[in-house]
């Protein structure tokens, strides 16, 4: 299934018309579920969510499409950082602000 979620898509990351039909067509209802569950996989793969408190998105927009090149860019406001940015990008997740650098330092205390 997952190889076919990825079919799913063309080249710009839209939904294949064609692949669709022909899954619609062709898979049966505990199947369609198993689809559903890889294309949302591929979607969140395809994407990079990045979360930020404070600053502008055209001070990271830049730097993250770089090091994530073809991927679509979710950028939206989160409160509770503190300020910096959090990066997610499927399994990779960068949390470079105050409330992740205080729940690692207080991690580390409990260690110690």
């Amino acid at each position: 299934m997952n190889r076919l979620a990825q079919l799913s898509f063309t080249p710009e990351g839209m939904i294949n018309e064609e692949v669709a039909s022909q899954v619609l067509e062709n898979l049966t209802r505990a199947q369609l579920k198993s689809y559903l569950a890889a294309l949302r996989r591929e979607m969140r793969r395809r994407r990079v969510y990045v979360a930020l408190e404070g600053g502008r998105e055209s001070e990271v927009r830049g730097p993250i499409g770089e090091r994530y090149p073809g991927r679509e860019l979710s950028i939206y406001r989160d409160q509770g950082l503190g300020a910096g940015v959090k990066v997610s990008a499927g399994d990779d997740i960068v949390d470079a602000s105050v409330k992740g650098y205080l729940r690692e330092l207080l991690e580390e205390i409990g260690k110690a």
